[in-house]
């Protein structure tokens, strides 16, 4: 079986590739800054793998990689300018649908529907669980799948599936997953997934979303292919060992965030003094901090080091070569002056000082309702993701 090269996906494919937020203050002619939210954005998409057979270790960070039988779990980070959309808020004012599709393993994200295209949102077929009873090991054959298929389990602001058969996910492929919704108070999902399905142009007020989910470890699924009796020695090559099997890939977990709010003027070889000094104090997701216009927050979170997994791709020489996962934590802010935008540290540390920042309407010294939000977005250099944010009330 042929291994796959780790891909360092973009945080999501948006369709159409146009800006998100509106300017605000900013010239007519220049772009809106990546960091700055001020309006509806996706800033991620978590795929959170367990197996539908046995717990998950309750010890370790959750999977982010799935094998065929697996429950996939599809968690959206929407944000906007106030705060991240709850369930709720994602159901009723995004009324997102859901689709999925096995990628063969030359093909690229978002080229998996697009070959099944033209078709009407009707014609796709719920996803199915896998079904056992129509496996049949004397042919290889496997069970039939539609292709795409609509995420029916969970909700549609949590998709949910079981991650099929399919002969693409022992060759190498991944799931192609795609989310057809609207802005809020603004088109329907029907008019969108028209669009998209029939291969319209696309307007405005629609949201599309693309993520790679990844099938795997390779060593793995060439068990499982073997223990089902679909494939022998002479097909796949040797039926690897238990402990020749690779962990899978697994997302990054935040551990802690702090802050220290101070009137000093800080620069960054003050970071590490002034959340040493004491007086840091924690911040759990969601809450709210205190600050004074012209004060600056010095922010330090960790991640665990060892959550940095070693992984293997093919060499030249036909070997494999071993890397170790890195981390890229991207900063957002609706408001104010951050003094930078990504880190790239198990312990990073940044500033948020409540001035105007670039984009900010210059004349105000506060937020619009005295508030501002910081979302930070933590991805290592496979498909882990976590994030956090917090809020500050500025007066």
């Amino acid at each position: 079986m042929p291994r796959r090269m780790p891909r360092r996906s973009p945080p999501l494919l948006l369709l159409p590739l146009l800006p998100v937020g509106s300017l605000g203050s900013a010239c007519a002619m220049e772009l809106p800054l990546a960091e700055r939210i001020d309006n509806l954005r996706p800033l991620g998409i978590r795929v959170e793998a367990q197996s539908a057979f046995a717990p998950e270790p309750t010890d370790q960070a959750t999977r982010a990689e799935a094998l065929p039988t697996d429950n996939i779990r599809v968690i959206p980070l929407f944000v906007d300018d106030q705060e991240p959309l709850s369930s709720e808020r994602i159901e009723q004012e995004l009324e997102p649908v859901w689709l999925a599709c096995p990628l063969q393993p030359i093909q690229g994200i978002f080229s998996c529907l697009t070959a099944q295209l033209p078709l009407t949102l009707d014609e796709i077929e719920d996803c199915p669980p896998v079904d056992f009873s129509a496996l049949d090991p004397t042919t290889g054959e496997l069970p039939a799948v539609p292709t795409p298929c609509r995420l029916a389990q969970g909700t549609p602001a949590e998709p949910q599936m079981q991650v099929p058969l399919d002969f693409n996910f022992f060759l190498g492929g991944d799931l192609e997953l795609t989310m057809i919704g609207h802005r809020p108070q603004s088109g329907t999902t029907e008019r969108c997934a028209q669009a998209v399905l029939e291969e319209e142009p696309l307007p405005t007020e629609c949201l599309v979303l693309v993520q790679r989910a990844s099938i795997g470890p390779d060593a793995a699924i060439v068990q499982l292919a073997a223990d089902m009796g679909l494939a022998d020695e002479d097909q796949l090559g040797a039926i690897p060992e238990d402990d020749e099997v690779p962990d899978a890939d697994r997302h990054p977990r935040i551990e802690t965030f702090r802050v220290v709010v101070t009137d000093e003027e800080v620069t960054r070889d003050d970071l590490t003094r002034i959340i040493d000094e004491g007086g840091a104090i924690d911040v759990a997701r969601g809450d709210t901090v205190a600050a004074a216009p012209g004060q600056t927050l010095v922010i330090e979170t960790t991640a665990p080091e060892d959550d940095l997994q070693t992984y293997f791709i093919p060499a030249d020489d036909g070997e494999s070569e071993e890397r170790e996962e890195f981390y890229e934590g991207d900063w957002y802010r609706t408001w104010g002056t951050l003094l930078g935008n990504d880190s790239d540290d198990p312990r990073s540390f940044n500033t948020w000082t409540m001035e105007p920042g670039e984009q900010d309407d210059p004349l105000a010294q506060t937020p619009p309702e005295d508030r501002a939000t910081l979302y930070y977005v933590l991805r290592d250099d496979r498909q882990g993701v976590d994030w956090w944010w917090f809020h500050v009330t500025v007066q």
